[in-house]
C-alpha cells in the first residue's frame, strides 16, 4: 500500500473508532514480516514452527512443494513489541494474514495506526450461533441385522446417506486426520468418545491443552462440540456410530460461551491455522453463526458474502490452498434468499444445509446464493433429530437439530473419501460429494447439489479398496481380507497381497475372490489371501494391490511408502465378526421335503470358519453312492448356500454330506415326485 492510501486508511480509521466503546478487539495487519525475510525462511524449520510431517505431506500433494512459505512465518517480533508498547493487549497471532488481534481503547488504536509497519486495522467480529434444537430420545433402540456394525439409534441418519454400505467394505476414516472447530469437547469420560484417537487438542480461549470445561466457564461451554464430534466420530456399537469413527482427531476449542453465546473470529482463524499445521486434511466447523453481536458484522445487503470479505471466509480459502478441506454449516437463519453465514460463502469448501428424514429441507436451514451469485449450499445431510452424545454423563445422548448437526455427518463422509484417495484436492473431494448427490443435475440455493450419498461418493473417482483390511490369525498362520469394488471390470487375477515381517523379505501372493459384490463392476468382491509361519508378536507390514479396466490402486494408497501394520496373533476383525463362525455348520435344506413339481429348488445353507477351506458338498442315496456333487471348491469364511433343482432323482430319502479335511457333517433330504 502506498503512503497516500495508507494515510487515507488511517484517517478513515480515526473516524470509525471515535464511535466505538472504550475497549474492543481489533485486527492489526502489518505491511511486511520485517527485515531479511529470505534469511528468516532459510533459518526456519518445520519443527520450530510447529508444522507436522503430515501437514508437509498434505501440502506437497496439494501444491507439489515441500518448502516452507513466507506465510508460515509469524509477524515480526519487533512489530509485536511496537504494538504492545501502546498498552494494547495482543490476543491472537495469525501467520497466514500477518496480523494480530488486540484489545485496545481508542487512544491505543490511534497510536497503533500511526506505526509505520501497520497496514490497516479492522474490528474483530463477534458471532452469535444458533443453538441446536434438542428433542426427546426415541423410546426403543433401532435394531440392526443387515450390516456388519450395529448403529443403534444412529441407524436412520447413517442409512439416509448410505454410510453403512461404505463401512461394510471396510472404509471408515482410517489413515486420515480430521480437525474440529467448536466450543469444547467432553470426550474423556463419554463411552462413545473416550476410545477415539485424539492426536492433540487445544483451547484457544484459555491458551491451554484442555478442551473440556474449566473453572469459571459456563456449564454449556463444551456441550455443542461434544454433540458434533460424536455425530462424526463417535463409536459405541448398539447405540451410536459416526461415519469416520476410525479417523484420528484434532480438537480446537474456539467458541466463547457466555451470556450471549458468542465467538470471536480471531480464535476461529487461530484454530484453523493450528489444525492445518498439525496435519488435518479435513476440518469440520459446526458453529452456525447468524448474527454479529457488536454491530460491526458483515451483511448480505452490503455484498459481504462474496467469498473474499469475512476473515473466516478468507482463512477457509487459505486452508484450501494448503490442501485442507473445510466442511462448514450454512447456518440456521431460515428460508430467505441470501441467509447464509460466513464462512459458508467461501469457494472450494463444502457448505452444508439440513434436511429431515423425508429428505425435505429443514425450515431453519439457511439459503444461498452468495453475493457473487454462486450456488449455496453445496450439499445437504440429515440435520433434524440427529442422534448424538451429550456432556451430561458418561452414557447420555440426545436428538439435536441444526445445520451444525448435518455438518459433521458430511465431514465424516468427506473424510472417508479422502482417506481412500489422499491424493485428491479439496475441490475434487467436494466434487465427489456434489456430483453423486441427489440434486446434482439441477442444483439450487435451497438444497444445493442435494443429499449426499457416501457409497457413490467413494466410487466417484474410481476403484475402492478397503482402507481397514481384516486380519485373522490361527496359530502362526494369518488370513488377510479386503474388499475391491469398482464400477468397471476388476482383474481378478491381479489382486495381490504384498507382505513382509520385520527384517524379512517381501512376499507377494495372489488373493482369491470369495464373495461377489453384486450390482457393480464384474470382479468386485471380497478377496482373501493367507500368510504363514509368522511367530506370534511379530510385526507384519502389508499392502493390497488391484487393477480394473481404468486404473491400478493400492491400500494404503501411498504403498509402498506407507503400509498397513499388524502384530501376528492379534485379530483385526471389527465389523467383520460375521465371518467368524465357531465351526463348520450345516443346516437343514429348505424346503424339505423337496417336491420338484411344486417348487423350483431347495437350498442348503452351511458355514465355514476362518480362514476358509476347500469344501465338498455331496448328495448320497441310502446305499452310500454319490448321486450328485453339489460343491467341490474353496469357500471363504462365513455363511454360504447351494441351491439344488435336480428333477431326475427318484422319490426317496437322501443324505447330503459336508466335508472339509477331517471334518464332516450330514443331514437327510426327502425328495417327493
Amino acid at each position: 500500500m502506498g503512503k497516500r492510501t495508507f494515510l487515507l486508511a488511517v484517517a478513515g480509521l480515526c473516524f470509525l473508532i471515535s464511535a466505538l466503546p472504550a475497549q474492543q478487539r481489533h485486527w492489526v495487519y502489518f505491511t511486511d514480516r520485517g527485515a531479511d525475510v529470505r534469511q528468516q525462511l532459510r533459518a526456519a524449520s518445520a519443527d520450530a514452527l510447529g508444522i507436522s510431517e503430515q501437514a508437509l505431506a498434505r501440502r506437497y500433494r496439494a501444491t507439489g512443494e515441500r518448502s516452507l512459505r513466507i506465510e508460515d512465518l509469524p509477524p515480526a517480533a519487533e512489530y509485536l513489541r511496537a504494538v504492545e508498547s501502546t498498552g494494547a493487549e495482543v490476543f491472537v497471532t495469525s501467520r497466514w494474514f500477518n496480523a494480530v488481534s488486540v484489545l485496545a481503547d481508542t487512544d491505543q488504536l490511534e497510536r497503533i495506526a500511526a506505526l509505520p509497519a501497520v497496514l490497516r486495522i479492522e474490528p474483530v467480529r463477534s458471532y452469535r450461533p444458533d443453538v441446536p434444537r434438542i428433542e426427546a430420545l426415541p423410546r426403543t433402540p433401532m435394531s440392526l441385522s443387515s450390516y456388519g456394525l450395529d448403529y443403534g439409534f444412529s441407524l436412520n441418519q447413517m442409512e439416509m446417506i448410505r454410510v453403512p454400505l461404505v463401512h461394510d467394505v471396510w472404509i471408515d476414516g482410517s489413515h486420515i486426520i480430521i480437525g474440529m472447530l467448536d466450543n469444547g469437547y467432553r470426550w474423556r469420560a463419554h463411552q462413545a468418545l473416550r476410545t477415539r484417537d485424539i492426536r492433540s487438542e487445544y483451547d484457544f480461549i484459555n491458551d491451554d491443552s484442555l478442551t473440556e470445561n474449566e473453572s469459571g466457564e459456563p456449564y454449556g461451554q463444551d456441550a455443542h462440540g461434544t454433540s458434533t464430534f460424536s455425530a462424526m466420530g463417535g463409536f459405541f456399537p448398539g447405540t451410536l456410530i459416526g461415519p469416520a469413527f476410525n479417523a484420528a482427531f484434532l480438537l480446537a476449542k474456539t467458541e466463547v460461551n457466555n451470556s450471549e453465546t458468542q465467538i470471536e473470529e480471531d480464535y476461529w482463524v487461530q484454530g484453523i491455522e493450528w489444525l492445518e499445521a498439525q496435519g488435518a486434511s479435513v476440518v469440520s466447523a459446526s458453529l452456525g453463526y447468524s448474527t454479529w453481536d457488536d454491530g460491526t458484522g458483515y451483511r448480505y445487503e452490503n455484498g459481504d458474502f462474496d467469498g473474499k470479505t469475512a476473515v473466516t471466509t478468507r482463512a477457509a480459502i487459505e486452508a484450501m490452498r494448503r490442501g485442507v478441506l473445510l466442511v462448514t454449516a450454512m447456518g440456521n437463519s431460515g428460508s430467505a434468499p441470501g441467509s447464509l453465514i460466513a464462512p459458508a460463502d467461501a469457494d472450494s469448501i463444502i457448505a452444508v444445509g439440513a434436511v429431515n428424514y423425508d429428505n425435505r429441507i429443514a425450515g431453519f436451514s439457511s439459503r444461498g446464493p452468495t453475493n457473487d451469485a454462486r450456488v449455496k449450499p453445496d450439499v445437504v445431510a440429515p440435520g433434524v433429530s440427529v442422534f448424538c452424545a451429550t456432556k451430561l454423563d458418561t452414557a447420555s445422548y440426545q436428538n439435536a437439530s441444526g445445520t451444525s448437526m448435518a455438518t459433521p455427518l458430511t465431514a465424516g463422509v468427506a473424510a472417508m473419501v479422502r482417506s481412500l484417495r489422499p491424493e485428491l484436492t479439496p475441490v475434487e473431494v467436494r466434487d465427489a460429494l456434489r456430483a453423486t448427490a441427489d440434486n446434482a443435475t439441477s442444483p439450487d440455493n435451497i438444497k444445493g447439489w442435494g443429499l449426499i450419498d457416501a457409497f457413490e461418493a467413494i466410487l466417484y473417482h474410481g476403484m475402492a479398496i478397503s482402507t481397514n483390511p481384516k486380519v485373522f490369525w490361527s496359530g502362526p498362520d494369518g488370513t488377510v481380507m479386503a474388499w475391491v469394488v469398482s464400477k468397471h471390470t476388476v482383474d481378478e487375477s491381479g489382486v495381490t497381497l504384498s507382505y513382509q515381517r520385520a527384517g524379512g523379505d517381501r512376499n507377494t501372493v495372489q488373493m482369491t475372490k470369495i464373495e461377489d459384490y453384486p450390482g457393480i463392476g464384474p470382479g468386485s468382491g471380497l478377496y482373501l489371501a493367507h500368510i504363514s509361519s509368522i511367530p506370534e508378536g511379530t510385526e507384519v507390514r502389508f499392502s493390497i494391490h488391484a487393477s480394473d479396466s481404468r486404473e491400478t490402486r493400492s491400500s494404503p494408497a501411498e504403498a509402498p511408502a506407507r503400509l498397513h501394520r499388524v502384530i501376528a496373533g492379534e485379530n483385526r476383525m471389527l465389523g467383520a465378526e460375521h465371518l467368524l463362525p465357531n465351526d463348520f455348520a450345516l443346516e437343514q435344506n429348505y424346503p424339505n421335503p423337496f417336491v420338484p413339481s411344486e417348487m423350483s429348488m431347495t437350498s442348503i445353507r452351511f458355514s465355514v470358519p476362518m480362514p476358509g477351506a476347500h469344501v465338498q458338498l455331496r448328495l448320497h442315496d441310502l446305499a452310500g453312492r454319490v448321486v450328485r456333487t453339489l460343491l467341490d471348491d474353496f469357500r471363504g469364511p462365513g455363511p454360504h448356500s447351494v441351491s439344488f433343482s435336480d428333477t431326475d432323482l427318484a422319490t426317496g430319502v437322501y443324505i447330503y454330506r459336508l466335508t472339509s479335511g477331517g471334518q464332516q457333517l450330514m443331514r437327510r433330504m426327502i425328495i417327493m415326485k
